[in-house]
């Protein structure tokens, strides 16, 4: 989203909360007894201290008085109820205090003040009659402290000045839902919420919360905004100790824990006992009475926390403590629940940026790759956000571009002193080691089990380590059992790679080197040392020619990690480009005119190095300890000469586009091997048999491999995921002779394969089948069908296939867009719900398509739930069954009816037409190359809309005439907000296109999509074609 737009997003934001809250207090007085007296003067004494205050004589004249007063005290934080001696007879000022009671039952963080003009307190609870119940709710209130506070024995001045003194302290706290939380602490509603779920207020029972993240996410803020919200409606006592580990280390335990509970018991005298450690039972039996609210902000050590909340279970009831602490292991001793604060999303993360950027300047024209690219650094961290935004605020274009250079190679200070407290009081050498080798190792999601796999060299603990870094908020989990995935965010990673730096400044026998300018200086110069553990380097930080000296890792005995990475995190499309750009103009200037010793490290366990500009790995390489070797777009022709190699620890290999490579070595021994990724590896031939007998192996990808001719001659067991496609000289796929369990994903796309086994049912989990563009296949084993567990089936552009076998029951997606000589489709499976036959020219007829069962609807897997009905081009379709596909009772509409999920969020329907109906806009059709549809709808008069669908038509008059026709749904923000809350949300729009001009018939597009959000309460959509 542009700047300006968003701009103008937040700007509608804010004026349409303007109105929320209006007035800080509302006065309730009967007129004749004290309009011109104590309620004047109290009005204009709390006028003269600028709180804004609301007295019924500021209607206007015409207003309805009853609504507008609704409206009024609605709309006010403090209601301040003036009794006097005629004021329970106004039928009037009764109505109001019913109202008053209703909207503080509705809303406690409101506040009532009655004050006792010239009548006593005990006058009001006698009352009887029709108004009884309304003094009744009253009862509760006339606890406060302003039952006897507000007498008439004190001169009225001094009344009046302790009621505004007493207004000012309670609106000092109040916090406000709509308009301070919203106007700069953003993404925090939900949160808050949250926390008070968790916080059970209306229990008995004493409860401690924990608030937990890493450095910068927001625990402090959002511990003070729950502070602010509940401690004046709901405790006795209060206290909020800021930055507990400072204070600590500061002022020591005793002092820290006088202090609160001198402001617990507002007993300042507690301050000046000389007690001892163990707290007094005096004071204990004193908390007992006491319904207090303790904020503990910044706990890092289990002993600070158990000094403060020593006794915290003999408190009086409903007492709460909330503890904000990095690390996990400090809350788990005594918290009742954790509540873990995530990042910000991308739009939050763009609103609070834009707060700090932009400020008042809202039509400051700063590119929006600009802003994102900041954002994008900061991955939702708060503070990173606050700071980067204040740093760039009202700097120009070219200061924001030098800026984001800037950060990418030096981290902001601010910012990395806050994160650097974390990895400061890690306590172990060794739990410090290993956050270092993550920080420098990984770039992106890695498994736990890899990590423990690289870094465990059996002398270390490291389990534990990571165990200590999670709960310290220095790594993130997914906490799932099964892929256990680990990430460092961004911000963290680059703190730590910064403190590598930083050491090997101070000492030139550093054990890491994940600086450009560092490995130069050890590489170039022989000057690496058996102290060099690890070496992390982004060949794109290389800046000029580095040339390798043949002995550059000859004194690294100890070596363990060597990575020379290429854009660690970019996906395959772009690794090919930047491939490619190398191959051909050397971007990278990392080489090695003389070779290298044939000695490397036989402490290696991890080693990529993409590029690699050798034929082979060094001679006398050991790679017993080697657990992946990464050699990406390398020029290797084979890895070594050795026959068989004790691969003992080998999980992982990775020679994509290696385009001299031309086999693999006997891997029989590498018995712990996962993944072998040979993708774009041109000139490979053959792989051995040996693989076949690897129990472990549930990867293979062999995409690409043009002159592969040689496969298994029965598949392996083992792999879960084979990947086939491109490899143009393989013409049959090997027979799997007994069922097998592990294969879920078979790609066979583009290859010579002519046909596919009668055993091709026996992997009974395949899950998804690929043979796109396989255009000697001219059919396929009746067998096929029995794969129930198939839910994809891509054919497309097997331009000689004839006809389908039965198909799979469970199929959800079928592909056979191009396949020209296709006439017939058997009987459709009932939850299909995605079917593309785009330019089947030759298909006639489709035999049936069975109605789906509820308990076939339940079974779905949503994961798969999108796509489209497809048959463009399908000019010789038979005309029954495209009528049928308009039918409310077609299967893939009943599906859609049927289920709950909010997936998918559009289908679309195109087929052939025999009648369509001209549109005419003011003159020819012929000359109108572009029309725009709007249809707005407003959910307070269509509650029940939940979807909505469109049908065009298209009439084709010139053969090889080329149509466009584009759908989508454009949100107009201005108008687009949630109910309830004000709140402008931002959704992604859905679109989907269709480009033809190979057909030259009449056609129907369908699109069927639902709502963006469940809450909106207005957008708009826009059709064009």
């Amino acid at each position: 989203m542009s700047s300006s737009s968003f701009s103008s997003a937040i700007s509608s934001k804010k004026k349409k909360s303007e109105f929320l809250e209006k007035y800080d207090v509302f006065l309730s007085f009967r007129g004749e007894d004290t309009h011109d007296t104590f309620a004047s003067y109290l009005y204009a004494a709390l006028s003269a201290n600028k709180i804004l205050t609301f007295m019924d004589c500021q209607l206007e004249g015409g207003d309805e008085i009853s609504s507008t007063l609704r409206k009024r005290i609605k709309e006010s934080k403090i209601w301040v109820i003036i009794f006097s001696q005629n004021f329970g007879s106004s039928t009037w000022c009764l109505n109001e205090l019913v109202h008053i009671l209703e909207c503080k039952k509705r809303n406690e963080q409101t506040t009532v003040l009655p004050i006792f003009y010239g009548i006593d307190p005990s006058t009001i609870r006698k009352q009887e009659g029709s108004y009884g119940v309304a003094f009744a709710d009253l009862k509760n209130i006339l606890q406060t402290e302003w039952t006897r506070g507000a007498s008439m024995e004190k001169p009225e001045c001094k009344l009046v000045e302790k009621i505004v003194e007493n207004i000012s302290l309670k609106l000092t706290k109040y916090l406000s839902k709509e308009n301070s939380l919203r106007s700069h602490l953003i993404g925090i509603e939900e949160k808050i919420h949250e926390i008070e779920l968790l916080l059970s207020i209306g229990s008995t029972n004493v409860r401690i919360i924990g608030i937990w993240g890493m450095g910068g996410i927001g625990k402090t803020t959002l511990a003070s905004a729950v502070y602010q919200r509940l401690s004046y409606c709901h405790f006795e006592g209060r206290y909020f100790v800021w930055n507990v580990r400072e204070e600590y280390a500061r002022h020591g335990p005793n002092h820290l824990r006088k202090k609160l509970l001198s402001e617990l018991l507002n007993d300042e005298a507690i301050l000046r006992m000389d007690t001892p450690f163990v707290i007094s039972p005096f004071i204990l039996d004193r908390l007992k009475r006491k319904k207090v609210l303790a904020v503990l902000d910044d706990v890092d050590n289990s002993i600070h926390l158990d000094a403060l909340v020593e006794g915290y279970n003999q408190l009086a009831s409903g007492s709460r403590i909330i503890v904000t602490s990095r690390n996990k292991r400090v809350l788990k001793k005594v918290a009742d629940d954790i509540y873990k604060v995530e990042r910000l999303n991308q739009n939050e993360s763009l609103e609070l940026f834009h707060l700090h950027a932009f400020r008042k300047n809202i039509s400051q024209a700063i590119d929006d790759e600009m802003v994102l690219g900041v954002t994008s650094y900061a991955n939702g961290n708060p503070l990173a956000l606050k700071v980067l935004g204040s740093f760039l605020c009202s700097r120009i274009e070219k200061d924001w571009e030098s800026a984001l250079k800037k950060l990418k190679r030096i981290p902001n200070p601010e910012i990395q002193d806050v994160l650097r407290i974390s990895y400061e009081g890690l306590d172990d050498q060794g739990i410090k080691d290993t956050f270092l080798d993550i920080a420098c190792l990984f770039n992106s999601t890695f498994s736990r089990d890899i990590a423990l796999s690289i870094l465990d060299d059996g002398n270390s603990f490291v389990n534990i380590e990571i165990s200590v870094l999670i709960v310290k908020s220095l790594i993130e989990s997914n906490e799932d059992p099964v892929d256990n995935l680990l990430w460092m965010h961004d911000l963290i990673r680059q703190m730590g790679r910064a403190i590598v730096r930083d050491e090997h400044i101070q000492s030139s026998n550093c054990s890491r080197l994940c600086d450009a300018k560092a490995f130069r200086n050890a590489i170039e110069n022989r000057m690496g040392t058996t102290a060099v553990k690890l070496i992390s380097l982004d060949m794109s930080e290389i800046k000029e020619n580095v040339n390798l000296c043949r002995g550059a890792f000859s004194n690294m005995h100890n070596l363990q990690i060597l990575k020379i990475y290429c854009c660690d995190d970019i996906g395959i499309s772009e690794f090919v480009k930047v491939y490619t750009d190398n191959i051909a103009g050397h971007e990278f200037k990392l080489s090695t005119p003389k070779g290298l010793d044939p000695y490397l490290s036989d402490k290696l366990r991890y080693f990529q190095w993409d590029f690699y500009p050798l034929n082979s790995l060094p001679s006398k390489f050991n790679p017993q300890n080697l657990v992946q070797l990464v050699l990406r777009g390398s020029r290797v022709e084979k890895l070594w000469n050795y026959k068989v190699q004790p691969l003992p620890l080998l999980r992982m290999i990775d020679l994509s586009y290696s385009k001299f490579l031309t086999q693999l070595p006997d891997l029989s021994q590498a018995q712990k091997l996962e993944s072998i990724n040979l993708e774009g590896c041109t000139s490979f031939v053959q792989v051995f048999s040996s693989l076949q007998n690897l129990d472990k192996l549930t990867y293979l990808n062999l995409n690409g491999c043009s002159k592969l001719r040689d496969f298994f001659r029965k598949a392996s067991k083992s792999t879960g995921q084979l990947e086939l496609g491109g490899c143009l000289n393989l013409d049959k796929f090997p027979e799997i002779l007994e069922p097998m369990e592990p294969l879920t994903y078979l790609e066979l796309n583009e290859t010579g394969i002519k046909e596919l086994p009668e055993s091709i049912e026996n992997p009974v989990s395949l899950k998804v089948l690929y043979i796109e563009g396989c255009k000697e296949l001219e059919s396929l084993p009746n067998s096929l069908c029995n794969l129930k567990n198939l839910v994809l089936l891509d054919l497309g552009l097997c331009s000689t296939l004839q006809k389908l076998p039965p198909l799979p029951p469970f199929l959800l997606i079928l592909k056979l867009d191009e396949c020209e000589r296709l006439k017939y489709i058997p009987e459709l499976p009932s939850l299909l719900f995605s079917l593309s036959a785009r330019c089947c020219t030759s298909l006639e007829y489709i035999s049936n398509w069975r109605d789906p069962s509820s308990q076939d609807v339940n079974t779905l897997d949503h994961k798969f739930f999108y796509g489209d009905v497809d048959f463009d081009g399908c000019e010789k379709l038979d005309q029954n069954i495209r009528n049928s596909i308009l039918d409310v009772k077609r299967p893939v509409l009943q599906v859609l009816l049927r289920t709950n999920t909010t997936v998918p969020n559009s289908h679309d329907f195109l087929y052939p037409g025999v009648q369509t109906q001209k549109m005419l806009l003011g003159g020819s059709s012929d000359k109108i190359s572009r029309i725009t549809i709007e249809i707005q709808t407003f959910r307070p008069y269509c509650n029940n809309l939940l979807s909505h669908a469109t049908c065009i038509g298209y009439e084709r008059h010139k053969r090889g005439h080329h149509v466009s026709l584009c759908l989508e749904d454009k949100l107009n923000l201005l108008d687009y907000k949630t109910i309830g809350d004000g709140d402008v949300r931002l959704y992604q729009h859905h679109g989907s296109a269709l480009v033809d001009n190979m057909v030259f018939s009449d056609h129907v597009f369908m699109c069927y999509a639902t709502e963006p959000g469940p809450t909106s309460l207005g957008c708009s959509f826009s059709y064009t074609f």
